[in-house]
């Protein structure tokens, strides 16, 4: 179901950082899995992808940005029973 891991994404990559938060299942009371957590630096990093990635979502049309946003709806319905059991088991 969940992986043991998960990483974060910066700037279009994955990321797994040197500090893991463990996700705890509220049912069991065991480690459900890990996701990584950004620090400081990563964070600034984040901000400034960001602001040098503006120009460009500036220029991205309406329609293609409509696009992506039916692209990921439609991620969304494909794995709805993993991801409420997921909001299940983290909550």
């Amino acid at each position: 179901m969940l992986k043991p891991t998960y990483p974060y994404y910066l700037a279009n990559e994955a990321v797994a950082a040197n500090t893991d938060l463990e996700v705890t299942d509220k049912y069991s009371g065991e480690v459900a899995t890990r996701v990584a957590l950004a620090d400081a630096k990563a964070i600034d990093k984040a901000i400034a992808a960001a602001e040098a990635a503006m120009p460009a979502m500036r220029a991205f049309p309406p329609f293609k940005r409509q696009a992506v946003i039916d692209h990921c709806v439609a991620r969304f319905r494909e794995r709805f029973d993993e991801l409420a059991m997921a909001l299940c088991i983290e909550a």
